[in-house]
């Protein structure tokens, strides 16, 4: 098949999602291409969102599905470039680009899903989704949803758990403000006996904490950041919102011992046994998903009886952590060939029921 992957460059990881995608389907001899889109600006996500709100409090539904089937309808006879066997729209729906394929996937991250585009999703064939909380989400507004899984890499290596080194710990926050680094912060200023802290964010400046046991980084090559998750015992990352969570993977591949937030997503990739978990103090509405923001006193307690576990006790986390990962990584690919399976044996017009399993399971 000829498969389109269309994402917004909007910083958070979705071009490595592309690459993923494509590598795994170019695997499975297709042929991928890509469209990177600039995000859409925030004046007219807010008019949208207006029109919506609109929509759903003062028009009768009659008159709003009469309105949505014909955008709809619009956009998927637009005329265009030669029309892809499939699309692939990642974490949100593109209407532009509903001309642009026979079929359509919607690869969601509920946590940046723009709400307004809920009543177009009449116009994708199928959804797959990266966690269970979010097949469980998406299953409200469309009939057929299905776990996907995703993975952290396109390719599966064997770590060398021999070289972790259990007095390093290791914080990624990138590009995001929602990893939870403030409070990882203050942890471990309270904690000057505790182990090395390395923190990778793009936010932060070398000299913004002045602390024996804290090295702030930014700008590292990808080459440096292997490394570092090649070396590092620990990655205390407590997200507050994950669509999926490349970073929790990025930790569980590499055997990291990782201490992350009692919430979903993030806590169906790391449990007990391959983990440490810290509850969640407060959490509200975040578009389609929900914000948690971990109590600084359990996330303090998680970590202190993380660093105090036993040699033995950690170098088997490490071990189910990376085995939990390759068996993910495998599920994941295994899907996405019997997805792809399934929409080349079903007409282009038609939802594939068939194949879809039960999204709460």
């Amino acid at each position: 098949m000829n498969i389109l992957i269309v994402y917004a460059n909007s910083g958070r990881g979705l071009e490595k999602d592309s690459r993923i995608l494509a590598e795994a389907l170019a695997d499975m001899g297709h042929q991928c291409e890509f469209e990177c889109l600039p995000p859409t600006q925030e004046s007219q996500n807010r008019l949208s969102h207006y029109r919506y709100r609109l929509f759903e409090k003062y028009l009768p539904d009659a008159f709003g599905n009469l309105y949505y089937v014909c955008r709809t309808t619009i956009a998927k006879a637009k005329i265009g470039p030669p029309k892809s066997d499939l699309v692939i729209h990642l974490e949100n729906l593109r209407l532009s680009h509903l001309g642009r394929g026979h079929r359509h996937w919607l690869i969601p991250n509920q946590e940046w899903f723009i709400e307004s585009r809920l009543p177009y999703l009449r116009g994708i064939n199928r959804i797959l989704c990266k966690t269970r909380h979010a097949t469980e989400i998406f299953s409200r507004y469309h009939t057929d949803v299905s776990y996907l899984g995703f993975t952290g890499g396109p390719e599966l290596t064997k770590p060398d758990l021999s070289g972790k080194n259990y007095q390093l710990a290791l914080h990624v926050a990138g590009n995001s403000q929602f990893k939870g680094t403030k409070t990882v912060l203050d942890c471990w200023l309270r904690h000057p006996e505790w182990p090395k802290l390395v923190v990778v964010s793009q936010h932060l400046e070398a000299s913004d904490y002045d602390s024996q046991n804290i090295d702030v980084l930014r700008n590292l090559t990808d080459q440096e950041m292997e490394a570092l998750w090649r070396e590092a015992g620990f990655a205390i990352q407590p997200s507050e919102v994950e669509g999926y969570g490349q970073v929790l993977a990025e930790a569980l591949a590499n055997g990291c011992v990782t201490v992350s937030t009692d919430a979903p997503p993030m806590n169906e990739l790391i449990e007990n046994g391959r983990g440490y978990l810290a509850d969640p103090g407060q959490s509200h509405t975040f578009r389609l998903g929900t914000r948690y923001i971990t109590s600084p006193k359990s996330l303090e307690m998680t970590i202190d009886t993380a660093l105090n576990a036993t040699q033995d006790a950690l170098e088997c986390i490490s071990a189910n952590a990376s085995q939990w990962y390759a068996l993910s990584h495998d599920a994941f690919l295994e899907k996405l060939r019997v997805a792809v399976s399934d929409c080349t044996n079903h007409s282009p017009d038609q939802p594939v029921h068939e194949s879809q399993e039960n999204p709460t399971h």
